[in-house]
Order: C-alpha cells, then structure tokens, then sequence
C-alpha cells in the first residue's frame, strides 16, 4: 500500500471518529431539547414575569419619555413573543413620539411599525412605513433602520415566484447587506453576520463559516444575537450540503429559541424537516407541531404558510408510523396473548404436579416422623435397658457378695461349732449361738447395701424426688441414713417394682405399711397422687 493511500485511510478515520462523535453530542442535544420542549411553559412564565414587571414599571412611569422608552423595552420582549401585542405597543409607541415631537423618537416609532408590519407578512405595508423614516444624519449610521430594509427585502425574495421579481428583491439584499457591513463597527454581530451573508451570496461558504465560527465561539453565552448566529452558521452548512453540521447548530438555536420563550422562530420547524429526511419521524412530527403551537400563540401567521407546506407531509409519514406502531402492538399483544396462555397452562400443568408432590412429600414425611419416632423409642428403650443392665449388675455384684459373706459367715459358724463339739460342752454352744449376730442386723446391712448402691446408680434422687413434693413436705434425710422408708419404697419403684406385695415382702413391711407410706407421699406431691409413681419412674 503506498503512502498515498495510507494517508487517504488515516484521514477517513479521524473523519469518521469525529462523525461518530458530533452524532453522539446531537443526540445528547436533541434529548435536552426535547425535555426543554416538554417543559417550555417554565421559560415562557419567566418572559411573562419579566414582562409584568415592566408593565408595573410603565404604570408607575408619568413621564411620556420614560414611558417611551419602557414601551421600547416591551417592544423587544413581543416582537418574538406576541406579535399582536408587539403591534399595540408599537401603536402606543408611535403616538407617544408624535406627542413627544422628537425626530428620534418618531423614527424608532416607524420602525417599530415596520418591524411588525414585516413579521405579521405584510412587507409591502412595512416597506411604506419605512420609506416615512425622516433621514438624517442618526439614521444613516442607525444599522436597526438598515436591517429592517434589508430582512423585508428579504421575505419579499422568499414570497415572491417572479424570477425578475425575485432578481431585484436580491439586488436589494445585497445593498443593505454592504450598507450594513459599511456602517457597522468591525468586531461587531451585525457586522460579521452580514459580511457571512454576503459571503455565502457569492457562494464562499467556507470563508463564511470560518469568519462566523471564529466570532461565535468568542461570543459571550448570553449574547442577544446567539440563537440568531446559530441559525445562520446552520444556513451556511446546509448550503455546503453539510446536513450534520447543519442539524447541529440547528439543535443549538432552537435550544436557544426555546429558553428565551420565543414564539417567533424559524430554527425549530427547519430542524424537524432536517429530522424528516433523516426518517425520524416521531421527532419532526414533535418538533413541527411545537413550531406550529409557538406561531399560533405569536399570531406570526406569515409562518404558519411555511410550516402548512411541511405539515401534512410530515403528519402523514408521523400517521403511517403511528399506523405501523399499532400493527406492532397488536402484533406484540397477540404473542404476548398467547404467552399468557401458554403460561397459563403451563402454571396448571406445574399446580397439578406439585399438588401430587406436596401429597408424596406430606407422605414421606409422615413416615419420616415414623421413622424418628421410632427412634426415639429404641433409643429410649435402649436407655432403659442400659440402665436396666446397670442396676442388674450392681445389685447382682450385691447378691454375690451377700451370699459370698453368707457363706463366709456359716462356714466360720460351722468350724467354731465343730470345734466346740469335738471339744467343749454343750453350755459352749449356747454361748455362741447367743453371740452370733441377730437376723435383724443382718437386714439392716442389707438394707444400708441396697441404699449405698441405689444412691451410686441415682445419686439425684432425693432432690428429684423432693421436686415432685410441694415445698414444706419436703423428705429430709437423717444424719447417719442414706434413704427414709418413703424414699426406699420409691427407689424401688424407680427400679421398676411397683407392687405393694413385692415392696413389702422385699423390705420386711407389712402390706398395709406400704400402702400407708405411698399414701402418705401422694398427698404430699404437687402432681395428682395417681401420676407420682409414673413421674418417680422417668426421674
């Protein structure tokens, strides 16, 4: 590839770089236009207020010049804003600078007519008033008295369809646009603008850009010519055939129409033709009917011609896409229609099916709960058989080391008898019979055995025991014992013997002792008498 042809691909892309991103900033702008539009009824009751404050002024005003001079200042605000009004003013003006008798003043007076004579369309009528300007040395250099000439020349050249006609409406242009450019300070907006347009006649369009691009990016922002040179600098780009340049500063000036509540405008209704070809639709379709509203509240009917040429174009198009949108939603609610249904059934489908699921979990878990319960009582049965074993095995030890002590003792009866017999006498013997130890007090050894073991094996029984009583029946223990009657009768049922007659025979009572001592203990609990057994046997 040659450097030629690298260079050509380098500047295409730096100029596609910067296209996409001057797009990118006029989509930014036209949202804020848009929400500008949206809310156009605040900056229009700012210009009302600043109306209503000079109004108060005027009121005030006794002096026919200070009132003149304020009638101007009101002038300014309705020229753009209610031509109607504008044209009252205008009136009020005029007959205030003849009472007046000032030349000065009957001249701005004229031109104030001619201004609005020129905006309500009536250009032949606002060139007569302006030919009634008394010339004089002010107006030669007065460049307001210039630019009316040379703005009613110029929609006399827009209205007109004679060729010759239109010829010498443009040789006029072209001498107002020189007398402007000669009398006008250099630096000046007047001067630029019409040096820009003068330009752009003889088709320099670059030369023109350069000068008002240069003047305008100097310019403070709130300049009074701002929206003015945003839509010429659009003007000179459209005729470059630069529709985006155009369309941007096209975006600019109507942001700048819109915040200073102008109702009188051009730069709005060309930018929603701009937005017409470029096919959005909805937008242009805003913007013209924006346009169309603004010129109806300013009474500018000569604007109302220029938007009717566009409007049933662009409301035809806005119809076939609100046609086509329709097609869509309908389209889209038929889709969505049958989504729902297929939801619906598919939500049915599912309820169904997780009915029998819920039936299949509810099932398991039953049998779940089986299951656990059934756990809980092998593990409470195998708590009960380890503590079943436990006692087997202490009081089994007990048994074995009674009988053993048993057997020990006889046997050592045995002996000293066979040694009193093969020895002694008879009185021997009955010497020590009377000395072996009574059957009673090997009971009571039993007796302390079996409290020894059982408080091993439940060393909480009392105080368990005890909770079950109310608070003043209390058993209490002597010092030197281990269980009272009552507590040996109901550690015995907490090892699972609860027949009296068992009870009785096991610890040498009679029957009626043992029935007395659970009674006695049943009307000493704090739970129903019946229920003590069954509580003493899970303590």
């Amino acid at each position: 590839m040659s450097r030629y042809s690298i260079s050509i691909l380098f500047l295409f892309c730096i100029c596609s770089g910067a296209f996409a991103t001057n797009k990118a900033d006029d989509d930014v702008l036209l949202l804020k236009l848009d929400k500008m539009i949206e809310h156009r009824a605040v900056y229009q009751e700012q210009v009302e207020k600043e109306i209503a404050d000079l109004r108060r002024t005027l009121s005030y005003a006794e002096d026919d010049k200070l009132r003149f001079d304020i009638l101007g200042n009101l002038f300014t605000k309705y020229r753009s804003f209610r031509i109607d009004t504008a044209m009252i003013i205008a009136k009020e003006r005029l007959q205030l600078a003849e009472s007046l008798g000032d030349e000065k003043s009957l001249n701005e007076g004229l031109m104030n007519m001619a201004d609005v004579m020129n905006k309500i369309g009536k250009h032949e009528n606002a060139l007569t008033v302006l030919d009634k300007v008394r010339h004089s040395e002010a107006t030669k250099t007065d460049t307001y008295f210039y630019y009316l000439y040379h703005t009613t020349y110029l929609s006399c050249y827009n209205d007109e369809i004679d060729p010759s006609k239109k010829q010498f409406f443009q040789e006029k242009i072209k001498a107002y646009k020189d007398t402007l450019i000669a009398i006008s300070e250099p630096h000046t907006s007047s001067y630029i603008t019409n040096k820009c347009g003068r330009l752009s006649m003889s088709g320099k369009w670059d030369e023109a850009i350069g000068l008002l691009k240069d003047y305008y990016e100097q310019s403070a922002e709130d300049n009074t010519d701002k929206a003015r040179m945003e839509y010429l600098l659009a003007e000179l780009y459209l005729g470059k055939q630069d529709l985006q340049q155009a369309k941007h500063y096209l975006i600019l000036a109507s942001i700048t129409d819109i915040s200073n509540a102008k109702k009188v405008y051009m730069s709005l209704q060309r930018l929603a033709i701009l937005l017409f070809q470029e096919g959005d639709i909805a937008r242009a379709y805003n913007y013209i009917s924006c346009s169309l509203e603004d010129v109806n509240f300013g009474k500018a009917r000569y604007r109302i011609v220029d938007i009717a040429e566009y409007l049933p174009i662009i409301k035809a198009a806005n119809d076939a896409r609100v046609k086509a949108d329709e097609r869509r939603v309908l389209l889209f609610l038929i889709v969505l229609s049958v989504l729902v249904i297929t939801l619906i059934a598919a939500f049915f489908f599912i309820r169904k099916k997780n009915t029998k699921l819920l039936k299949i979990k509810q099932s398991l878990a039953a049998q779940n709960q089986r299951l656990q319960d059934m756990a809980e009582n092998l593990t409470r049965m195998n708590g009960q058989i380890q503590e079943s074993n436990h006692i087997k095995e202490e009081y089994i030890g007990l048994l074995f080391n009674i009988c053993s002590e048993y057997i020990y003792k006889q046997e050592n009866q045995r002996k000293a008898l066979l040694k009193i017999t093969n020895t002694g006498s008879m009185a021997d013997i009955s010497k020590l019979l009377h000395a072996q130890s009574s059957t009673s007090e090997d009971f009571k050894l039993f007796i302390n055995k079996f409290d020894t073991i059982f408080l091993s094996i439940f060393p909480d029984f009392v105080e368990s025991f005890n909770a079950l009583l109310k608070e003043e029946e209390r058993v209490q223990v002597k010092e030197g014992e281990l269980l009272t009657p009552e507590l040996r009768i109901y550690a015995l049922i907490r090892l699972g013997i609860n027949d009296n007659s068992k009870i009785a025979n096991f610890l040498h009572y009679s029957l009626q002792t043992v029935y007395n001592y659970r009674m006695k203990m049943r009307n000493k609990a704090i739970i129903p008498g019946k229920d003590l057994a069954l509580q003493v046997q899970k303590l």
